[in-house]
């Protein structure tokens, strides 16, 4: 499974529309395989969904995201994580072991439409 966190600086972005990066990890049975930043240049909605299609990218896990490019995403076939907040890394770490729904990890405001409405894991 390929996984992409948008990042801003070692945060989780607070906007995936405007994000210029992302840390993509190919995730196996036995855990983490893979890792790389990669640059995502093209602010353009069009160009961000296919760059996400064209890295494989299955779950995304973002902060805000508008609902324009989630709806795109998501007809895609990627699964969208949004209202997420927090150190990547430790996001990453909440993702492999299933706590991401933890309050800790829900953007300020966002706790409860999160769960409500996009189904986190």
């Amino acid at each position: 499974m390929i996984v992409a966190l948008a990042r801003w600086g070692g945060r989780i972005s607070p906007l995936f529309d405007v994000t210029q990066e992302a840390l993509v990890v190919d995730i196996g049975r036995g855990g983490l395989i893979s890792r790389r930043q990669v640059r995502l240049d093209d602010p353009g909605w069009p160009s961000r969904v296919e760059q996400m299609v064209h890295l494989g990218v299955e779950v995304l896990i973002c902060g805000g995201i508008s609902n324009f490019l989630y709806h795109q995403l998501v007809a895609r076939g990627i699964q969208v994580i949004p209202w997420v907040t927090g150190d990547v890394e430790e996001v990453l770490q909440a993702y492999l072991q299933g706590r991401l729904n933890q309050e800790r990890y829900a953007m300020p405001g966002c706790r409860r439409w999160r769960h409500r409405h996009r189904g986190t894991p």
